[in-house]
């Protein structure tokens, strides 16, 4: 089947290229991870050094040559890191629901103990009293307040001399205050049960906080809601559990939304033309300070990429094969990839087989190229169809050549269709030498870079 040619190439430009922009993806990756699990809490030194050994082991498969493995292992990485992320992210989200549950509950018990202090009429210090009622104490601090409050209260309940349990709870209560734990204050209380729409509200909370979403917007309406009556709170509720999901839904988005700017953004370091500097100086302004238009620019962002690795691809491909059939004694002159792109076509000849040729085409629009073997001269002269197919036949050979050149080089060509030999008469084109070739152009021969 050595008659016209359709085909495939990727160069090892072009998979260097592809390479290093997945190698780019996967620092943004990092990059995101190290700042979503930092500001969680939820990340050693270890677990960072652990992930960049890792992304150094896979830098060095490119150094080797080691293209496919690369490619099939860092979109793995990728996966792996934001999944680990969000599962760090919901830990973290899972441990601040529980501090708001308890800080509610200690809360609780000090208003209790409170109340009873008050209805027993011991005298109790101000100082007491103050922390007990305040709102915005931390759940350590009034854990030592309820237990001095619980001290008084122990030794108001038995009058008649000091009993062995009251020497143990002071000498756990004394100077030094140390306290009767929360969990013992809370088991003696008739109710502690927490209220599902507040157990639901310190859950979105701790996922709004997760995300590094400010939750202080709520902080009226969540305090409103703690001091209505249990049985009011489902009702009031509603609203703002809509509006707490709404607010963790726009930060998820947000948040992918800001990864994929960092990935575009890292992709882009890897292009060096005038509009991808241009692109990236607005990404690099929208990840230091958010405008709102982060998703255009990530529209923008994929279009300049694709349409970039296109441009190149399809220059690192003209220029493989040109070099690789000057390798095999065709000429090629400066001017030919020039005249390939604006032509749509071009004709190389070979000096070892005066009045033959390849013509080459396609490639700008598409990724397939067609190459084909033709005769150079005169249309209208008559034809020795026998050398023509002897010179199909001979460009059979070095078109397997050809696949061998790009093969070594890094790249691959393969075969989209065929014709059989002879299955068409051989097309004839006049001399490209006053066409293709300027009168200034040098003839040279080259043989693909390894």
């Amino acid at each position: 089947m050595s008659g016209p040619k359709a085909f495939r190439i990727v160069t090892r430009a072009e998979i260097i290229s592809i390479c290093r922009r997945n190698l780019a993806r996967l620092d943004a990756a990092i990059e995101v991870w190290t700042s979503s699990c930092r500001r969680n809490g939820t990340i050693s030194h270890a677990d960072i050094d652990k992930v960049i050994a890792r992304r150094d082991e896979l830098r060095r498969l490119l150094d080797a040559d080691r293209f496919i493995e690369l490619q099939k292992q860092v979109p793995v990485e990728i996966s792996y890191l934001q999944a680990d992320a969000d599962r760090r992210a919901e830990e973290a989200a899972e441990q601040e629901a529980r501090r708001k549950r308890d800080l509610r509950r200690t809360k609780a018990a000090a208003q209790a103990l409170l109340s009873r202090l008050q209805s027993s009429g011991i005298d109790v210090p101000s100082e007491i009293q103050r922390e007990l009622a305040a709102s915005t104490a931390s759940s350590d601090r009034l854990n030592t307040v309820i237990g001095k409050g619980l001290l008084l209260l122990q030794q108001t309940d038995r009058p008649h001399g000091t009993t062995e349990r009251q020497r143990e709870l002071a000498n756990r209560l004394g100077a030094d205050e140390r306290r009767i734990t929360l969990e013992e204050w809370m088991s003696q209380q008739p109710d502690t049960a927490d209220d599902q729409a507040l157990l639901r509200v310190d859950g979105l909370l701790g996922e709004l906080s997760a995300l590094g979403v400010d939750p202080s917007p709520f902080s009226g309406r969540i305090a409103a809601l703690e001091a209505e009556a249990p049985s009011r709170r489902a009702l009031l509720a509603d609203s703002l559990l809509l509006d707490l999901a709404s607010a963790v839904r726009n930060g998820r988005e947000r948040a992918l939304v800001m990864s994929d700017l960092r990935e575009r953004h890292a992709e882009l370091s890897e292009m060096k033309s005038p509009d991808a500097a241009m692109l990236l100086s607005e990404i690099k302004q929208a990840l230091a300070q958010p405008a709102g238009n982060e998703l255009e620019l990530v529209k923008r962002a994929d279009f300049l990429i694709e349409s970039e690795m296109h441009v190149m691809a399809a220059e690192e491909r003209r220029r493989a094969v040109l070099e690789g059939l000057a390798s095999l004694g065709y000429e090629v002159s400066e001017g030919m990839a020039t005249a390939w792109v604006e032509g749509g076509r071009v004709v190389l000849r070979k000096a070892a087989s005066p009045g033959y040729g390849v013509e080459l085409s396609g490639g700008s629009h598409s990724d397939v190229l067609q190459v084909r073997a033709v005769s150079i001269g005169n249309p209208a002269d008559a034809r020795d169809t026998s050398r023509d197919r002897d010179m199909e036949t001979i460009w059979c050979g070095e078109f397997q050549r050809l696949q061998s050149l790009v093969a070594k080089s890094g790249g691959s060509l393969s075969i989209e269709s065929a014709r059989p030999i002879g299955q068409f008469p051989l097309k004839v084109v006049p001399d490209p030498g006053a066409r293709s070739v300027g009168a200034d152009d040098v003839i040279v021969t080259r043989h693909l870079t390894s």
